[in-house]
């Protein structure tokens, strides 16, 4: 794997066609917000529509087979138009949907050619927001904890519980659900899977009235919600997997979660910080003036080049089917913390103006004060603890039995 920033002469030549069909087919007026929080409704609605484009050519799931909706292409291929997406402030899909990047994987491990069949295409394809519902008030990194249920009822399940910190913003149209099948079953061994429509009888979702919406390393959904369920019916046919392996099919999730590809060649808050510093004209004086905050910069830089590599060996090694230990929960660990300490070093060196989005006074449109909120809220996604522990197991280390890390991983 050839970790530099330039492109082969292949993938040139394809980033050639990429670069020709975005600047048809991006939207009039795309625009992104500092904060991702204030993505206006018609500003996500142009976004799905990019996102409709790309699953119409095939490059929404670029390296998914195309009888599923995907483009049948490579990893350098999914690579060059990840990064012509990043040149516009945007990823792969261009907008907050766990279903392409997560569910799609997932359910092409577990589920059943029928299945795959069903669900896949309306992902890949973009014409479908599907949230992630792991996290409840009582079961956060300790996922096997949670308390809603789905008990079977004749050729449905029955789900009643309610999932909290999850989704985005605007509409869902489905839900990825981790949901208890055996109350009275063995902890690991008695949860499900469910892709569950969103408008059944018995949902509610309740946005959450957060400073922020967190994220690891502030990548941010921009918003978080609550969303509840009360005897709600789900047909069988939209359990994934077993009854009882939904443990294997959330750390399947998880797996990618936590080693995902978000910042593969650009921390959009470190570059916009970097970029200040070089170009602001009192800032480099400030800089001049201060080492002890220019080699802080310079440490920023550092940093983010690094965790641009961690993602991009994570990307690489999960489209090449390479076996992986350790590596996702050491990208996540490390994009935690690194947003942490980018929040305090943009406050060192920026002061004041680090924590405001104040139109005349603030600058680059707030985006620093916005990742003051998001980066130090380091939770989602498991906490930074966990990730030590899972990084642990994973090579073997600690006081955790091999029966025991299986169970937990």
């Amino acid at each position: 794997m050839d970790f530099s920033l330039e492109y082969t002469p292949e993938q040139e030549e394809f980033a050639k066609e990429v670069r020709a069909w975005l600047k048809v087919k991006l939207p009039e007026g795309l625009t992104t917000p500092a904060d991702p929080a204030k993505l206006s409704y018609e500003q996500w609605q142009k976004r799905r529509q990019l996102s409709r484009r790309l699953g119409e050519k095939g490059w929404l799931g670029p390296t998914f087979p195309k009888e599923y909706g995907g483009g049948g292409l490579t990893i350098d291929h999914a690579i060059v138009i990840e990064k012509e997406l990043s040149e516009y402030d945007m990823s792969l899909p261009p907008l907050y949907e766990p279903g392409m990047r997560l569910v799609a994987p997932a359910v092409s491990v577990w589920g059943t050619e029928e299945q795959k069949t069903r669900y896949l295409p309306p992902i890949l394809k973009g014409e479908v927001i599907t949230w992630q519902l792991f996290t409840e008030r009582g079961a956060g990194s300790d996922l096997a904890g949670l308390q809603t249920t789905a008990i079977r009822d004749g050729d449905d399940y029955v789900i009643n519980g309610e999932k909290i910190f999850v989704g985005g913003l605007h509409d869902v149209d489905q839900f990825w659900l981790l949901g208890k099948t055996d109350p009275q079953g063995p902890r690991h061994k008695n949860l499900g899977m469910f892709i569950v429509p969103s408008n059944l009888p018995g949902v509610k979702i309740a946005q959450l009235d957060l400073i922020a919406a967190g994220g690891e390393g502030g990548v941010s959904p921009g918003q978080k919600n609550l969303v509840e369920f009360k005897d709600v019916r789900v047909s069988a046919t939209c359990l994934i997997g077993e009854e009882t392996s939904g443990w294997g099919v959330a750390n399947s999730t998880l797996e990618i979660e936590h080693g995902g590809s978000g910042g593969l060649f650009t921390h959009r808050v470190a570059d916009r910080f970097i970029t200040y510093c070089r170009t602001d004209p009192g800032m480099i004086k400030r800089l001049r003036n201060n080492p002890e905050l220019g080699d802080a910069a310079v440490r920023v830089y550092i940093e983010a080049q690094v965790e641009r590599l961690f993602a991009l060996r994570n990307y690489w090694i999960r489209h090449a089917k390479r076996k992986r230990t350790y590596e996702g929960n050491q990208y996540s660990y490390y994009r935690k913390m690194f947003g942490v300490r980018l929040a305090g070093a943009m406050m060192d060196i920026l002061g004041p103006y680090a924590v405001t989005n104040d139109g005349q006074i603030g600058i680059e449109e707030g985006i620093f004060e916005c990742h003051q909120r998001a980066g130090i809220i380091i939770a989602p996604g498991g906490s930074a603890e966990i990730q030590k522990v899972r990084m642990a197991r994973r090579i073997g280390i600690g006081r955790t039995t091999k029966e025991q890390a299986s169970d937990a991983t």
